[in-house]
């Protein structure tokens, strides 16, 4: 993995990372379904370039992405909830198949999310040209 790729990708890749996070299931699946704000938690990072070579972390391990993301569908945002104020815009959201499911995209790369409605797990995706993350964790309700 080279550095230009990870610092190319901060940006989209922390917004995304908090827009999925929480590390366990929710009691309360109508909640998850986008009506009302989610706090997402990051577990696992898996960063991939073009050439298929790829590499494990954590939020805790990798200083560039938030621990945790909240996902605000009605407001079409998804935020860090740091002081920095990193943001990024929901294009598209839509329920599928017991799935909250969201897309994105900026600066070049696209995003996208399932989140599914009764465990709060969540997967999402960081696409470009020469690399893609994949992230997994889980959402609920704050």
């Amino acid at each position: 993995m080279t550095t230009s790729v990870r610092a190319r990708s901060r940006p989209v890749i922390a917004l995304v990372a908090l827009a999925l996070a929480a590390t366990g299931p929710t009691a309360a699946s109508a909640a998850l379904d986008g009506s009302a704000p989610l706090l997402c938690a990051i577990a696992t990072i898996m960063e991939c370039d073009s050439t298929g070579q790829c590499q494990r972390h954590t939020a805790a391990q990798h200083p560039d992405f938030p621990a945790f993301l909240r996902v605000n569908v009605g407001e079409r945002v998804i935020t860090d909830g740091q002081t920095i104020g990193r943001k990024t815009e929901i294009k598209s959201a839509a329920r599928l198949d017991g799935r909250l499911i969201l897309h994105g995209g900026e600066n070049g790369r696209g995003w996208s999310a399932a989140i599914a409605e009764d465990s709060g797990r969540m997967s999402a995706d960081v696409v470009a040209d020469n690399f893609t993350f994949a992230l997994f964790g889980a959402c609920t309700t704050p």
